[in-house]
């Protein structure tokens, strides 16, 4: 019986990421194994992200390569694309067009060779309740909690590409934690499109504080948030982070913007100071807490004293990275037909000067941390005498290395940097 080959390319977000892999391991499970390009696959999947012009872009690309170097190949395409453009996809040469509310069927769609598009409104929460058990080489776990947005912000296509929010029971996030603790893992990463909205729609409702008491009460020694939106940080949450030693010093928050114009024709439900007052809290409240933020450059309407506005926003605040955007029009949200379009090279100038700003705070974050000794993962391979270490506050590190990579957390000093990279040494074991 010839063997059953399979090929997964992945775009876009964490939650993809979760998705292709729980994929990867349900067709393991019916026999299929993994294949490169070049190996002539029997069943090719393009897990898609939609967010920007430019993911719609590079998806079109790799569909299109994909099929022009395996005809062959039964070529599935999934993922928010799928969702929002299905017969497109189609035409582009896929064989099977599966959008948000059939990812969980695929493994058996893909087992009968189903071919169409099939982009149902009827969505479920992924692709099973049983989360991924293995992340190749990786000590650190993603775990999907949450599914789906209500928030209709002008600019997000997301809610129409993934539908209404839907959470993990509190049991299957148990049973869920228990599992990747039990196969290893040192660190479990809390997963979702919006996951300060998990709980809202159980019955009882449950919130974000009742899905932390699970995470700290069944999953491993560390547990991250992957991303929490500005009026889900409340003090409450700042003060168990601060005090917990499970919940890493890693906070991820959408910030789009520092005008409060701008913010209200995003649809955003908070303004400038309400944003600023609860993350200075948090950096005060949690030690060596590192903070993250996305901005989007040129939205419709941003004047130069808007940008400057964020500009000003954010130098108040000591924060380590910026992921930046420049406004990309999506059909079917409120933002594409607004008036005041930023032109394409205002955009592309205003997110270089994010980009540098963005550098400039990392390099004095990065700075505050020097001397300190921060409990550290292994992650990856040894490289030339060199082993990666990720701390809590979501610094990499590299350490001289030799042996194999340490099962737990050892306590590492941040030296200083060497090119790119920052570098320190085992300070305790």
């Amino acid at each position: 019986m010839a063997e059953k080959t399979l090929l997964v390319h992945t775009m876009g977000c964490k939650v993809n990421q979760y998705e292709s892999m729980h994929l990867k391991e349900a067709l393991d499970l019916r026999g299929f194994s993994p294949a490169s390009e070049d190996s002539n696959p029997e069943v090719i999947i393009v897990n898609t992200c939609t967010v920007t012009q430019r993911s719609d872009r590079n998806a079109r690309i790799l569909i299109r390569r994909a099929r022009r170097s395996n005809p062959e190949a039964f070529l599935v395409v999934t993922g928010c694309l799928a969702q929002t453009s299905g017969e497109e996809m189609l035409s582009l040469g896929a064989d099977l067009v599966a959008g948000s509310a059939w990812k969980q069927k695929l493994p058996e769609l893909i087992e009968k060779r189903q071919r169409g598009v099939l982009a149902g409104t009827s969505y479920p929460l992924g692709l099973g309740p049983e989360p991924v058990k293995r992340f190749d080489a990786h000590t650190r776990a993603f775990f999907k909690v949450q599914d789906g947005c209500e928030t209709f912000c002008a600019y997000c296509i997301v809610p129409h590409a993934r539908g209404p929010s839907r959470s993990l029971p509190p049991e299957e996030v148990k049973n869920g934690l228990i599992t990747l603790k039990e196969g290893g893992h040192r660190e479990v990463v809390l997963t979702g499109i919006h996951i300060g909205n998990w709980g809202k729609d159980l019955n009882p409702p449950k919130n974000f504080m009742d899905l932390l008491d699970l995470a700290e009460a069944h999953g491993p020694e560390r547990i991250r948030i992957s991303s929490l939106e500005p009026l889900e940080l409340t003090g409450e949450v700042t003060e168990r982070i601060a005090t917990s030693r499970v919940l890493c010093p890693h906070l991820h928050i959408p910030l789009q913007s520092g005008s409060d114009g701008v913010l209200k024709r995003m649809g955003r439900p908070y303004d400038a100071g309400l944003f600023l007052d609860r993350v200075m809290n948090a950096a005060r409240r949690i030690d060596d807490l590192c903070l993250g933020f996305d901005v989007i450059a040129g939205f419709p309407g941003e004047s130069e004293e808007d940008f400057c506005a964020t500009k000003a926003l954010l130098q108040k605040i000591p924060f380590c990275y910026l992921h930046i955007f420049p406004y990309s029009p999506r059909k079917s949200t409120p933002a594409y037909g607004m008036a005041g379009q930023v032109e394409e090279g205002e955009k592309r100038r205003r997110a270089a000067a994010l980009k540098e700003l963005s550098a400039q705070k990392r390099g004095e974050f990065e700075r505050s941390q020097l001397g300190k000794v921060h409990p550290a993962l292994g992650e990856g391979k040894v490289e030339e005498g060199f082993l990666t270490f990720r701390t809590r506050n979501y610094l990499e590190v590299r350490v001289k290395w030799e042996g194999e990579k340490p099962p737990g957390e050892l306590g590492v000093k941040i030296t200083g940097r060497s090119g790119k990279n920052l570098m320190g040494e085992i300070s305790c074991r």
